[in-house]
């Protein structure tokens, strides 16, 4: 490195319908970018940091290319070789972008300073291969689907203005997704979605009264969809109400910015749940939201968040003695 990668992104290119080439390569591709125990260490000066990212969009994007050119040509062999044809090396590619985005060595302001197009080539490749993927597919294969929620997770992250750029359409698509995965009885993938989730709304919460380019996209979004929040809201809380044990702590963590962001949504769910409660249990659970609602101020400091979370847990086991489906 640096000298021979330009041949990796060739190899990709040349011969990306041989599995057992880009597997290799992209298995190597994802360990050379995976910032293990901080190994990858630059110092503040150095371009290495950019430099390497720079050397994995070009591979990430040969083969990507290549890629969605068969997709949509359906030259994909059998149909029950899916997996092993295209949904290994999408899972590979995700995987390799998400260590490189994730790997804190890279500055990303510095590409778009300098009119630098190999973040953007890289993060639309990979939206592409992922927005290919029918819903049932991304459940079904478990490697598959922690490389996509992690990449749509990292996305909302550290690149929420990409995503609210999208047309409305892919948005929505992307949303449907995480409200799936929300759902999920993996709990790291019900995880990814929450913090996804909590993203989403946060930036919501801390930017509606700004006058900005992405607070726009986002309102033309919610305006196509005006029932996004109000959605992810009674999911979460029938996860947390009903849902199984294992998943509650996942699902806490976005209640309060999504609380927050859409105060309605939270007002409508509150009052449904206790329109099928019967006379009785409409005074205990009207209790318990007032016990919830108790000291929580209207911001997204840690302090708040973790008091909050505390209040759920209690809400939870007050709520699940008495609550009726």
């Amino acid at each position: 490195y640096p000298r021979h990668f330009p041949l990796l992104a060739k190899v990709a290119d040349v011969w990306h319908d041989q599995s057992e080439v880009t597997i290799s390569l992209l298995r190597f591709m994802h360990e050379f970018c995976h910032n293990k125990a901080n190994r990858v260490n630059f110092d503040q000066s150095s371009p290495n940091g950019i430099l390497l990212f720079r050397a994995t969009s070009d591979v990430v994007c040969a083969y990507g290319r290549r890629l969605l050119e068969r997709i949509q040509a359906g030259n994909m062999g059998h149909a029950q070789d899916v997996y092993k044809s295209r949904y290994k090396g999408i899972s590979l590619v995700l995987n390799v972008i998400n260590s490189a985005l994730g790997g804190s060595y890279v500055c990303f302001g510095v590409f778009a300073l300098y009119n630098d197009q190999c973040l953007d080539n890289a993060l639309n490749i990979s939206l592409q291969l992922s927005l290919s993927i029918p819903l049932d597919d991304v459940l079904a294969y478990p490697k598959l689907s922690k490389a996509f929620y992690g990449f749509v997770e990292i996305l909302f992250r550290n690149h929420i203005t990409t995503i609210f750029a999208l047309d409305t359409n892919v948005f929505m698509q992307l949303m449907l997704s995480v409200h799936e995965g929300l759902q999920s009885s993996e709990a790291s993938i019900s995880s990814q979605c929450a913090s996804t989730v909590d993203h989403l709304a946060t930036f919501h919460f801390n930017n509606k009264n700004t006058d900005k380019l992405p607070m726009h996209n986002l309102n033309k979004h919610l305006t196509a969809r005006p029932d996004l929040f109000s959605t992810l809201t009674t999911t979460l809380f029938n996860l947390l109400l009903f849902g199984a044990a294992q998943n509650h702590w996942a699902v806490m963590r976005p209640m309060l910015s999504l609380m927050l962001a859409s105060e309605s949504s939270f007002a409508a769910y509150r009052d449904h749940l206790l329109s099928t409660q019967t006379p009785e249990n409409q005074t205990l659970l009207n209790e318990a939201f007032n016990k919830l609602l108790s000291d929580v101020k209207p911001d997204l400091e840690s302090s708040n968040r973790d008091r909050f979370t505390q209040k759920l847990t209690a809400f939870r086991v007050a709520t699940r003695g008495f609550l009726t489906l």
